[in-house]
């Protein structure tokens, strides 16, 4: 009895430990961006780097449909201001609608932020941004199996 019990915890074990493994690609522990104090010449707006400081300890609380909705506030401002920070600002959107699991807007926001990302690393590497472009895009060829909730009809 005790080997049969060996056999089935062994089992469990190893399935348990694969889905771990397949879904850490997935799961990658990406965060909110916080404002430089400056980029180049251009200072970056004290107002809208106070919302986005909000909004990403909204974000760390798991508050992300609030976050949400502040990183929307500072993207408002951003706009008006042609605050460099804008890329960062649809980054950070993209991460709390991901979370919220508003993929397709989600999407959206992380092609704004590429667009005007201003040579950020993080945001050009991210893999969520990736995940998300595969999850949508059957003409993307991914190294890595999108989750199911991340394909919509007839993208793949």
């Amino acid at each position: 009895m005790k080997i049969k019990f060996f056999k089935n915890s062994t089992c469990l074990l190893t399935l348990v430990a694969f889905l771990f493994l397949s879904g850490q690609a997935w799961a990658t522990q990406e965060t909110p961006i916080k404002f430089p104090k400056q980029e180049g010449s251009r200072s970056f707006d004290f107002e809208i780097s106070q919302i986005n400081d909000q909004a990403i300890k909204k974000y760390s609380q798991g508050l992300f449909q609030e976050a949400a909705e502040q990183f929307k506030k500072a993207l408002i401002l951003s706009r008006q201001f042609r605050d460099p920070g804008q890329g960062i600002l649809h980054y950070n959107l993209a991460l709390s609608l991901h979370k919220s699991g508003n993929h397709e807007n989600a999407l959206k926001q992380f092609n704004s932020a590429k667009r005007l990302s201003r040579g950020n690393s993080r945001i050009l590497n991210s893999e969520l941004m990736k995940m998300h472009e595969c999850g949508f895009n059957p003409n993307i060829l991914c190294g890595t199996n999108v989750p199911p909730s991340m394909n919509i009809e007839g993208s793949h």
